[in-house]
């Protein structure tokens, strides 16, 4: 099973909450850049991610470059929300759905606690990704310590 973890591209301040943060000119162009290497290589079945703005705002962008791939929001995905639960709602998905190339699209620090987690069994040293960056992890089945970090990519 593969299972792509997206933060959300650069987002702007310019908003009245963070919920509200709008991605940037320059996190749409990155992020452009980064999925379309990405998408070169791999097709994901789903995309799952946050209900903040600059989240859906990412998962549209994943989506399009995907081929026009359903995306859906799942409130577990905001920023401080436990990576065990992420851990076991997606076991759920893995063995529910039989579901490849999961995408979630997420925040700090979640996603680095998360990574941490899936690769390390523990949340000590969370991975550092940066906005716009995607982890790629590879396992039988999604738990604590069980996946292989793959690649980060990233736009450059």
């Amino acid at each position: 099973m593969r299972i792509y973890l997206l933060r959300h591209g650069e987002a702007g301040y310019n908003a009245s909450s963070d919920k509200l943060r709008p991605l940037t000119e320059k996190g749409k162009h990155d992020l452009d850049t980064m999925l379309r290497a990405f998408s070169a290589e791999h097709q994901v079945s789903c995309i799952y991610h946050s209900p903040y703005l600059r989240t859906c705002q990412t998962a549209e962008r994943f989506s399009a470059v995907q081929g026009g791939l359903e995306q859906s929001t799942e409130d577990l995905l905001v920023p401080e929300s436990s990576p065990q639960n992420v851990v076991d709602w997606l076991g759920e998905i893995a063995v529910g759905a039989g579901a490849d190339g999961v995408a979630l699209v997420t925040h700090q620090p979640l996603i680095g606690y998360l990574t941490c987690l899936l690769t390390e069994g523990h949340t000590r040293r969370p991975e550092p990704l940066l906005p716009g960056q995607l982890a790629e992890l590879e396992t039988d089945f999604p738990a604590a310590g069980l996946a292989r970090l793959v690649k980060i990519w990233r736009a450059d």
